[in-house]
């Protein structure tokens, strides 16, 4: 992992966009927006979980886990969760009651993770690889396949088939066994919702490309 990269995601996770980040992630919106955010990521994981089962037991890696709300989900659900992100501070603030869901929460690059005995048998990139230059994308998609790991989650908040990726860039070994990708859409009606000039009820929508890709068993 470039030093750049980690200069680049603490400059997008500090100051004020990091104020309004960390309040999604806290699950404590002051706006609109945040809560729209909120509401979509809590349907997310939802959604997820339908296709981790049978969870319980299951290894699992939370790649870019930030403040670990979606690690001590999956853990309270029953699966064995490595939590890894390289914002320290955020590490910190995940590990809070982190002995209470059982996971093991890491500073440092996910990537380091996939060498270790046990293959995961999924790993989970939520809104990660939209932080990485394209050419560090496409190295840790093929780190991903070679990781002897069984399914892989990547849920891109860009627009557009692989969140700006496209197939062509997987791995061969990847691509014969790709699953469908599931645009996943979450709409709330907010009732009411205030706003600075008026009250309303608002429709509201979270939408993520969600791409799952399959490794073949030895």
């Amino acid at each position: 992992m470039s030093q750049d990269l980690t200069t680049q995601l603490r400059e997008t996770y500090t100051g004020e966009a990091g104020e309004a980040w960390a309040r999604i992630e806290r699950e404590r919106p002051t706006t609109y927006w945040e809560e729209n955010a909120v509401l979509g990521r809590q349907d997310m994981r939802v959604a997820l979980l339908k296709r981790l089962q049978p969870i319980a037991g299951k290894l699992i890696l939370d790649a870019g886990c930030g403040r670990g709300v979606m690690a001590r989900y999956l853990a309270r659900e029953g699966a064995v969760v490595t939590a890894v992100d390289l914002i320290d501070e955020h590490v910190l603030e995940a590990r809070k009651g982190a002995d209470e869901h059982g996971v093991d929460f890491i500073v440092g690059d996910f990537r380091d993770a996939l060498t270790g005995a046990e293959p995961f048998d999924d790993i989970i990139l939520q809104e990660v690889l939209e932080d990485y230059k394209p050419d560090e994308r496409l190295d840790t998609i093929f780190q991903l396949a070679d990781s002897r790991s069984r399914r892989i989650h990547l849920i891109f908040r860009q627009r557009g088939r692989w969140g700006g990726l496209i197939s062509p860039l997987l791995p061969d070994v990847v691509t014969p066994t790709l699953e469908a990708v599931s645009l996943f859409r979450s709409i709330h009606l907010h009732t009411p919702y205030r706003l600075s000039h008026q009250d309303s009820i608002r429709r509201r929508s979270y939408n993520v490309q969600w791409a799952e890709f399959s490794l073949p068993l030895d």
